[in-house]
């Protein structure tokens, strides 16, 4: 019994030392195998790192660029009297009207001026001229403009008689009282006015006819905008209505009373016009009075006007109106001179 039991303990130990023996010889091939692998071996057991496969990339489609749309400038104009216009010429103290035209139709553009001491221009498009210069004036909207130069001139003027310029003419009977002026102004085709300073003395038409209306002294002023030119008329004797009144005003001979009146070129003055600078002789005719026993005296009422000597020569000396008084004891008479200054 008992080597029956040893033969069965000997068989079990046997057993398992087979079992250990080939367990061995089986994991020591499996890591010899394994570390002898090579990556073309078929039986090779794959990496135990994953290596990622890129995903294809999915193609974009392609977009056609759409173009740029580029906006044209808008057109502006400048109108002047409906009419476009890039330059124009105006005398000082000319005032004018611009409008800007916008092609698209839009509004609330800038005006602006590049000189505005000789052309100012306001919100409004009203343009006033200053003084002489060469302004340019701008309407402005946007990114677009226009321009318009401007001349701005000083005018001139002079009064002519036959193509002559004249400051100072004498008129008789033998002109028939009357003589053609003409104006020469610049710019050429400016309108021009005519007047008579004194209309008692000398007339003048609008078409610058001037017709002699009693003897003495008058101006005759030519004005365009603010240009002025002065010309003298000096009617030197009596047309036949003035003659007829001056014959009335002498004093009746079988009148007794005393009298004194104030002559120019022999006959009665109760008014004349002289410039600046200009001197007339004034006589004094004593009536019913003894000229060897008695001497007129000669007064001026405001000698800052007009000056008169003891010989009754009056002299302008600024613009204005005065009195000039002839006196022989208590006997006195008076003419009014106005001055005028021909320089303006």
């Amino acid at each position: 019994m008992m080597k029956k039991l040893y033969r069965m303990v000997a068989f079990a130990l046997a057993a398992a030392a087979l079992c250990f023996s080939l367990a061995g010889c089986g994991i020591s091939d499996f890591f010899t195998n394994r570390d002898n692998k090579t990556p073309d071996d078929p039986s090779a057991s794959p990496s135990t790192t994953a290596t990622a496969t890129p995903e294809a990339a999915t193609p974009v489609p392609e977009v056609s660029a759409t173009p740029e749309t580029t906006k044209e400038p808008v057109k502006v104009e400048i109108l002047y009297e409906n009419e476009a216009v890039t330059a124009l010429s105006f005398q000082t103290s000319t005032v004018i009207r611009l409008q800007a035209v916008v092609s698209d139709g839009s509004t609330g553009g800038i005006w602006t001026s590049s000189d505005a001491s000789s052309a100012s221009v306001d919100e409004n498009g009203i343009v006033t001229c200053w003084k002489v210069g060469n302004p340019k004036i701008t309407y402005t909207i946007g990114e677009s403009s226009a321009s318009l130069s401007l001349t701005v001139t000083e005018p001139t003027i002079k009064i002519c008689y036959g193509g002559v310029e004249k400051t100072d003419i004498s008129l008789s009977g033998q002109w028939g009282y009357e003589i053609q002026l003409t104006a020469v102004v610049t710019p050429e085709g400016s309108e021009v006015t005519w007047s008579s300073e004194d209309p008692a003395i000398a007339t003048v038409s609008e078409t610058g006819l001037v017709t002699g209306k009693k003897m003495g002294y008058t101006n005759i002023v030519c004005k365009s905008g603010t240009a002025k030119a002065v010309c003298i008329i000096r009617v030197t004797d009596n047309p036949p209505a003035a003659a007829a009144a001056a014959a009335q005003a002498t004093p009746d001979p079988n009148d007794k009373t005393p009298r004194v009146v104030i002559t120019c070129f022999g006959l009665p003055n109760s008014d004349f016009t002289i410039s600046v600078g200009q001197s007339v002789d004034l006589n004094c005719t004593m009536y019913n009075i003894d000229p060897s026993t008695n001497k007129e005296t000669w007064t001026i009422a405001d000698t800052a006007i007009a000056t008169v000597n003891e010989n009754g020569v009056v002299t302008g000396v600024k613009e204005g109106t005065t009195k000039v008084i002839c006196a022989v004891g208590d006997v006195k008479c008076e003419t009014i001179v106005r001055v005028t200054d021909k320089k303006s």
